[in-house]
């Protein structure tokens, strides 16, 4: 569930740098500045094979880049690592995660980041117990199921 909530708040996050993208075909990896470049490096290997769209989100990141803390610029890399490792099932499953959480009510979606933060911040995430699990999609409620560990 972490890893898919990371995966929507840079989506999140990307979507808005969309607006400040430059008009026109985004360019392929080989034509990005070397800044680009070095911003953008958690997905070289994927960039040529983004659809347009996203190629400008992601310039809109790398041309604020600068202006971020450091801290703010680790969160930038890291959740482009994040992404990065997404097959293109899990993307669509964040993509769809994020939209089900755009229709709840505030106090919902408050809940849910609530709860998420908590095991972020507690390291109690189902993720951090089982790496290799995939996240489980957002029920319709809205509300991520809970997850229990057998007792030992």
């Amino acid at each position: 569930m972490v890893k898919t909530l990371a995966a929507l708040i840079l989506g999140l996050s990307i979507s808005f740098a969309s607006l400040a993208a430059p008009p026109g075909r985004a360019p392929q990896w080989d034509e990005l500045s070397p800044q680009q470049r070095a911003v953008l490096a958690p997905v070289a290997s994927q960039w040529n094979n983004f659809p347009e769209f996203q190629k400008r989100r992601l310039l809109g990141v790398a041309k604020r880049f600068p202006q971020l803390t450091p801290i703010q610029q680790k969160r930038v890399q890291s959740r482009l690592r994040e992404w990065s490792r997404l097959t293109p099932e899990e993307r669509s499953q964040a993509r769809k995660n994020f939209r089900s959480l755009k229709k709840l009510p505030p106090d919902q979606r408050k809940a849910v980041k609530q709860k998420w933060l908590h095991n972020r911040e507690s390291g109690s995430g189902h993720l951090r117990r089982h790496p290799k699990a995939h996240p489980a999609p957002i029920p319709a409620s809205g509300v991520p199921p809970t997850t229990t560990s057998p007792a030992k």
